[in-house]
């Protein structure tokens, strides 16, 4: 048995101005590659499987992908396929809410290329993020699919692990099982979907028991990804298995565990609202480290990481200067700023204006005296200075050259590597606010608050739906239409021979 492994994924905000090119992708080939998923293999492999580790290619979250970056991506991967062929299987870590700038429907491009080259005979086994969109076109062109039920996704490499072992499971049969698969008309984002909170604890946590009960191989329940502006975008189930009523009854189950819940949905923080609401709170002196979500600006969902809105708001309010709050902005992507840093040193005084470097639409660089607290280093080897925090008053700001999230590496495990290149840390214990540019927190900002506070503000990431201007996502569409009720009805799908 001859199983080659490739993956593509990048998560693309079409509402923002940063762009995705090669250099932002983590590729990873061969023994490398191998190496990545060498737990999972090991527990479901055996000696007659020869695996192939070909291409892997994963950009996080950003803007839209460069063509030219996409189209080098699929054909070394196309390469790799063809140059091994025949294949019994290909298992692919898809994260399925990538966008080609100018083209639309990117893993679809890639995954009728994987098929051509490959062929029919060959099984197809997909793992993928839950803010993926899971098309009826993917649906088609794959045989085996799942998604991850937790986010944030701590169970990412189970699912993987799933994934394989559902395709060799399904090669040594020799049969491939029925496939249904339903649209699900509604598109919420990670920070009102996550499975900390109901309903969807509930609603990802009834896809096992389904699958237990109606005796299918597998579902999937997907959300699809909110700051996507295509057609495809939106909520997504797909039921494999071996008797096709079960399949179906299963997938009209478990979409209905998502759209009968959609109007429960709400931000999963217990304290969230405006920019200023965040301040407001922070001037009660809750419990510290305390964490400020600068939500509409999430490097982890695509925002480009150098929106002023909440720093110019800050600088502005007299009652937090007159407090004394001391705040860290952790942080914006600015080079020339770090760089300039590093040319008068610490302790300089500097002038400056910060931020507003890719995306001034939200607010203008902040040009302010700046003097220089620290330079920062990278955590890989050789990398030098990659950040500097420069004060004014009671804030404190964090540039730097990369769009990494703020997070202690420390915590990270390996699998993190490339995520780390000029990925800065502070201690925060100083501060009685840190504000972070992403969404709901991950689970090691998680364990560092000791309170949280989520600010709804504008960006390329805007949690505000009536301020993101969707014109191409198929409608209707809750929650940007309302008084409709969606036909929940399985499409069965053919599976390939």
């Amino acid at each position: 048995m001859r199983i080659g492994i490739v993956g593509y994924g990048a998560e693309c905000s079409t509402f923002t101005r940063h762009r995705l090119t090669l250099e932002d992708f983590d590729v990873k080939r061969g023994d490398e590659l191998l190496a990545l998923f060498r737990d999972s293999i090991d527990r479901v492999s055996a000696d007659d499987i020869e695996w192939m580790p070909l291409t892997r290619a994963h950009a996080g979250a950003g803007g839209p992908v460069a063509p030219e970056a996409f189209d080098a991506i699929a054909a070394e991967i196309i390469a790799g396929l063809s140059e091994h062929d025949p294949l019994d299987g290909v298992f692919i870590d898809l994260h399925g809410a990538s966008h080609t700038e100018g083209r639309d429907r990117a893993e679809e491009e890639l995954l009728r290329r994987v098929r051509t080259a490959v062929g029919e005979e060959c099984v197809i086994s997909l793992a993928m993020d839950t803010h993926g969109n899971f098309s009826r076109e993917l649906a088609d062109l794959v045989d085996l699919a799942v998604c991850f039920r937790h986010a944030p996704h701590i169970d990412a490499w189970d699912i993987r692990e799933r994934a394989i072992a559902n395709l060799v499971t399904v090669i040594r049969r020799g049969v491939r099982p029925a496939k249904a698969w339903v649209r699900v008309p509604v598109l919420l984002p990670g920070e009102r979907t996550s499975t900390v909170v109901e309903p969807a604890r509930s609603a990802f946590g009834g896809v096992a028991p389904a699958i237990e009960r109606h005796g299918v191989l597998d579902a999937s329940l997907w959300v699809g990804f909110f700051w996507g502006d295509e057609g495809r975008n939106g909520g997504a189930v797909l039921v494999t298995g071996y008797d096709e009523a079960s399949v179906l009854a299963c997938a009209e189950e478990v979409a209905h565990l998502y759209w009968d819940a959609r109007a429960d949905f709400t931000v999963v923080a217990e304290q969230y609202g405006t920019w200023d609401g965040a301040l407001d709170f922070a001037l009660t002196r809750p419990a510290t480290p305390f964490l400020i979500s600068d939500s509409g600006d999430n490097v982890t969902a695509g925002g480009s990481g150098d929106v002023t809105f909440a720093l110019e708001r800050t600088l502005d309010r007299a009652d937090v200067r007159d407090a004394g709050l001391e705040i860290l902005f952790a942080s914006f992507t600015d080079p020339a700023s770090v760089d300039a840093a590093a040319d008068v040193g610490v302790g300089a005084a500097l002038r400056r204006a910060v931020g507003a470097v890719l995306d001034d639409r939200f607010g203008a660089p902040v040009d302010r005296e700046w003097t220089v607290e620290s330079l920062l280093e990278g955590t890989l080897d050789g990398e030098g200075i990659v950040g500097a925090v420069l004060r004014h008053g009671g804030v404190s700001v964090i540039v730097k050259r990369s769009r990494t999230a703020f997070y202690d590496s420390g915590l990270s495990s390996a699998r993190h590597g490339r995520a780390l290149r000029g990925h800065v840390w502070v201690p925060v214990d100083s501060y009685d606010a840190v504000v972070v540019k992403n969404g709901y927190l991950f689970p090691d900002q998680a364990r560092l608050a000791e309170s949280w506070y989520l600010a709804i503000t504008p960006g390329g990431t805007d949690l505000d739906t009536s301020r993101l201007p969707f014109s191409r996502i198929e409608r209707p569409m809750y929650p940007l239409d309302t008084d409709f009720e969606a036909d929940l009805t399985p499409e069965l799908l053919p599976a390939h021979p």
